[in-house]
């Protein structure tokens, strides 16, 4: 068994690749910036010295959603080739659009905090009257997030959005809860939570979180979000039940230290039990 690595940083690439190796999948590893895909006609192939796409079973893929323009068609050249990966194809179209990944999980019925989507702060004036603070205010110019901030009251939230110099594709207003905030990894069917207690007089939540056990229920919405989405393993934020985001990387390092657990022969395992 053979697997390819296609990964951003070289962060846990070491750690993912000896697990990987003590299931007897032998591994090569290829940095995404150093790859390219040369499209002719129908076929689609990766332009590197020396690797092939066909002499591989399965792809870890460990990349930001900045590359999606990269990604999406060497994911559909994964499914056309056989050739298993844990993130499926348009997966990263949906995940580097925030809106895009709310919308999506809700047509599921997911439960994600209620949110208003604006393409211009135009329209904003226009419904205050419907918001209910405080609000999380998020803009993104694509896939980049350059502003994320806490709304506290209607005067706040207008001098804020004056205050918005660069263009931007969407202005996100969401529900904020003043709860507990869940950081879990989703490999397959399994969960892993880190949960970051939220402090009412600093007004954040802790930095570093503590072990968290969730309810079999919560885990079951959890892992039909990930696949709502198109990816068998991903990092999932949620509060109170309501999925606040999900993101394709992982922070292994910081897992590991907080759970004590080796999160790298979790994702091992995994893929030993796809390919047989």
């Amino acid at each position: 068994m053979k697997t390819l690595f296609i990964y951003e940083k070289t962060n846990s690439l070491i750690e993912l690749k000896e697990a990987f190796n003590k299931k007897n999948i032998s591994v090569e590893s290829i940095e995404i910036g150093k790859l390219g895909l040369l499209t002719e006609g129908k076929e689609t192939t990766l332009i590197t010295n020396s690797i092939k796409i066909e002499d591989f079973d399965s792809c870890f893929l460990g990349a930001g959603v900045q590359f999606t323009r990269i990604v999406e068609p060497l994911l559909d050249e994964f499914s056309q080739k056989g050739i298993y990966c844990q993130v499926k194809p348009d997966a990263y179209t949906i995940l580097s659009n925030k809106a895009f990944q709310l919308t999506t999980l809700n047509s599921h019925g997911i439960k994600t905090p209620n949110t208003s989507v604006f393409g211009s702060a135009f329209f904003i004036n226009s419904s205050l009257k419907e918001f209910r603070f405080p609000l999380l205010l998020q803009v993104f110019d694509g896939y980049k997030k350059i502003q994320d901030v806490l709304v506290e009251s209607e005067k706040s939230l207008l001098s804020i959005v004056k205050s918005i110099k660069s263009d931007f594709d969407v202005l996100l207003l969401q529900k904020f809860f003043r709860k507990d905030l869940d950081v879990s990894v989703i490999i397959g069917e399994k969960v892993f939570t880190v949960r970051r207690n939220w402090n009412k007089e600093r007004f954040e939540y802790t930095k570093k979180g503590s072990s968290m056990t969730l309810s079999e229920s919560e885990n079951e919405n959890l892992i039909k979000a990930c696949k709502v989405i198109g990816t068998e393993i991903a990092e999932v934020k949620s509060i109170d039940g309501h999925i606040v985001s999900l993101k394709p990387l992982i922070d292994f390092s910081y897992f590991q230290e907080v759970l004590g657990k080796n999160l790298f022969e979790s994702v091992a395992e995994f893929f030993e039990g796809k390919l047989k």
